[in-house]
């Protein structure tokens, strides 16, 4: 009998969640949700309305919000043996169910005056049963992985074990790139965390054409000199060809096997970058008659995306400089850059390499 698992990241954008075959270990189905359930951008935003309308309340909005990603997935609830669930500490307290003031409120003198016992964020596996209204069956494990500090989540923590970055002696650092950007930076035997406040764009979100990595969405650019060939996302979710243009004007050289509508993340930094590779682009100008740069009739990356797109990469790269400060050395003296998050993952590491993240 088939037996089946859910792989869920509770992201500051938005929540997404993929269903795995266990015996043959393919997924099966993907679901996306479109924005966090909670109001507001960033995990600020989400704290405060936690604080401000109660735990409770925004503990059972996520909770309902995971049980409609659980649904979208359409699998047979009763063959779901597992939910591995991960996220940023607030997003995984939210989720339990557990105290989120020592996320709040910095010092201890602070936390003890409000009677704030910090919980233990422990790696841990519960029956389904244990978490109020979650709609899985009550023996069905729910995998949480630790929350190590405020700053560090785990998709960051997991590349760090994944790559066993932490057992070699280089300096490397890790990024999940995404609207909460957590990193970290392992030299010396030590490990430096720290985490910036990116923004949505780097996930396709404030941006004028910009949407989350879903089909039609661009996810690439690449050279086809003089003109550039739009990479589009299938309803497979696989990279696809999409029409041949000119970024100065838009026009259609050539039809591609699928029409664009959209701009997701990694679109951004592949069109940021190729721009400025046949000077297209000089930040903070984009050098066209209408200062657009156009990847077809009706898709435009504007001036105001570009400073989005640049507050989101001068984020990041503002934490590479600081952990690299405390640890007493160069970003020259990184040997290795680990990428992780939706934007890491699929980005191309060489076009975000050349736009200093």
């Amino acid at each position: 009998m088939t037996r089946l698992a859910i792989a869920m990241d509770l992201g500051t954008s938005g929540f997404r969640a993929q269903a795995i075959d266990l015996t043959s270990y393919e997924i099966i189905s993907t679901a996306i949700t479109t924005r966090h359930p909670l109001p507001g951008a960033n995990v600020i935003d989400h704290i405060h309305f936690a604080l401000e309308i109660g735990a409770d309340v925004a503990s059972s909005i996520v909770i309902r919000a995971v049980n409609n990603v659980i649904g979208r997935l359409h699998i047979p609830a009763d063959k779901i043996d597992r939910l591995a669930i991960c996220g940023n500490p607030i997003q995984l307290s939210l989720f339990q169910g557990i105290e989120i003031r020592d996320l709040a409120y910095a010092g201890k003198r602070k936390l003890e005056a409000l009677g704030v016992v910090p919980p233990k964020r422990e790696a841990t596996v519960l029956a389904a049963k244990n978490i109020p209204n979650l709609n899985l069956p009550g023996e069905c494990d729910v995998i949480i992985p630790p929350a190590v500090r405020h700053e560090i989540g785990a998709d960051a923590l997991a590349m760090m074990i994944q790559t066993k970055m932490l057992e070699k002696e280089e300096t490397s650092l890790t990024t999940d790139y995404g609207t909460n950007a957590e990193m970290a930076l392992f030299h010396d035997g030590q490990v430096f965390t720290g985490s910036t406040a990116a923004g949505p764009a780097l996930e396709g979100q404030q941006i004028t054409c910009g949407m989350l990595a879903v089909p039609g969405a661009i996810s690439n650019l690449n050279p086809e000199p003089p003109h550039h060939r739009v990479i589009v996302l299938n309803t497979e979710m696989f990279a696809a060809q999409g029409p041949l243009v000119n970024l100065k004007d838009g026009t259609t050289i050539e039809e591609g096997d699928i029409c664009p509508v959209g701009i997701t993340g990694t679109g951004t930094v592949a069109i940021m970058e190729q721009a400025m590779a046949v000077n297209l682009l000089s930040i903070p100008r984009i050098n066209t008659v209408d200062t657009e740069l156009r990847l077809g009739e009706d898709i435009c990356f504007t001036e105001e995306d570009l400073v989005e797109a640049g507050k989101a990469i001068g984020s990041v790269r503002a934490g590479h400089i600081t952990l690299c400060h405390e640890a007493g050395i160069t970003l020259e003296d990184i040997r290795t850059a680990y990428m992780s998050g939706a934007s890491g993952t699929y980005v191309d590491p060489l076009k975000a390499q050349k736009l200093g993240m």
